[in-house]
């Protein structure tokens, strides 16, 4: 049902039940929206932290899978090879079987250099850690409808293939802001543009909201292959003709489903979960016996997933667990999106 729910929010449930259950949330949408304006113009009378250093705000319009954690990522090296100390504000969802979220342990294996502040108050973090840390640049993950910290650039990122759902707020769609919150927006990062193709009417869409962001184009690309619980890094083509089973947890699950079958496996069966699922043992008897069924004794993940999943060692006996690591690139503005993030810097 939860899953039938999201297909209805992205707009990929375009039947008479679909359009009775989006019709049916209208009302909570519009007093959803009401909320935050409010919320938005409490802070724009009160007035906003102002960190000592740079903060670049990287977050999306809607919920669900939009890359910005991979930009995050790739952000965050670009700042160390240029000789600067970055920190990392995130708020971090905590599944119950983390101490800390699984956003947080991924970031940590990515970018161990690079010091991760997690907690749903950024400001907090920001003065407990004032001089404890070295930082040149705070980089706030997911932290565009985050109101009480000031920000030097805003970059949102948007699904090429999916960019607003039905086109509704919350609950009735994916949207967190109306359309004309992009007005904000310094940088717009579009992703999964290898999926979704043609990207100039959207582009073209985003110009017309806001004609002063600069529009860049990005991609997903596979880095390799690592053994779960061994931390064994594999051959790129490790999988090709490999029987397996493709299993996540993550906003967009169709994304991975393609970066999977982009290894030349043979995908024998694929299972999705609500993004940040906590993993029970119930779920791992589950997915095993797919493997066992289809006689695939391989599965594959995400990393996401993986940092969820080292503390099921013995359930997963009998099978080979492997997560596919992937890298965002920017492949179309890329000099002038790193010249307009490095700016900030150098103010």
């Amino acid at each position: 049902m939860k899953q039938y729910l999201l297909s209805v929010m992205k707009g990929r449930k375009k039947d008479l039940p679909a359009r009775l259950i989006s019709w049916a949330l209208l009302p909570f949408s519009f007093v959803y929206g009401l909320g935050v304006f409010c919320h938005r113009q409490f802070y724009c009378l009160r007035g906003v932290y102002k960190a000592p250093k740079p903060v670049i705000s990287i977050g999306n319009l809607t919920v669900g899978g939009s890359g910005k954690t991979p930009l995050v990522v790739i952000l965050a090296r670009y700042f160390h090879e240029k000789g600067l100390r970055p920190n990392i504000l995130t708020r971090g969802y905590m599944p119950q079987a983390l101490q800390d979220s699984d956003e947080v342990y991924m970031l940590n294996e990515q970018i161990p250099f690079v010091p991760v502040l997690a907690g749903g108050d950024r400001v907090a973090n920001i003065k407990k850690n004032q001089g404890a840390l070295p930082v040149d640049v705070y980089i706030a993950d997911d932290a565009f409808q985050h109101w009480p910290l000031g920000r030097d650039l805003d970059i949102v990122t948007i699904d090429a293939g999916n960019p607003f759902g039905n086109g509704y707020l919350l609950p009735a769609g994916t949207l967190r802001e109306p359309l004309s919150a992009l007005k904000r927006a310094n940088v717009i990062v579009l992703t999964k543009t290898k999926v979704s193709g043609n990207t100039q009417a959207l582009s073209s869409k985003l110009k017309g909201i806001n004609p002063e962001a600069l529009i860049v184009e990005s991609h997903y690309k596979s880095a390799g292959l690592i053994d779960v619980f061994s931390s064994e890094a594999l051959p790129g083509d490790a999988l090709k003709g490999k029987n397996v089973i493709g299993f996540c947890a993550i906003g967009d699950p169709a994304s991975f489903e393609t970066s999977l079958k982009d290894t030349g496996a043979r995908i024998l069966g694929f299972l999705s979960y609500l993004d940040h699922h906590a993993y029970q043992k119930e779920d791992i008897q589950h997915i095993m016996e797919a493997c066992r069924s289809k006689e695939a004794g391989i599965l594959v993940t995400t990393h996401k997933d993986a940092v969820k999943l080292k503390g099921f060692k013995e359930e997963f006996k009998g099978v080979r667990l492997i997560y596919l690591p992937i890298q965002l690139e920017v492949t179309k503005g890329a000099d002038e999106f790193y010249q307009k993030v490095i700016a900030v810097c150098r103010h």
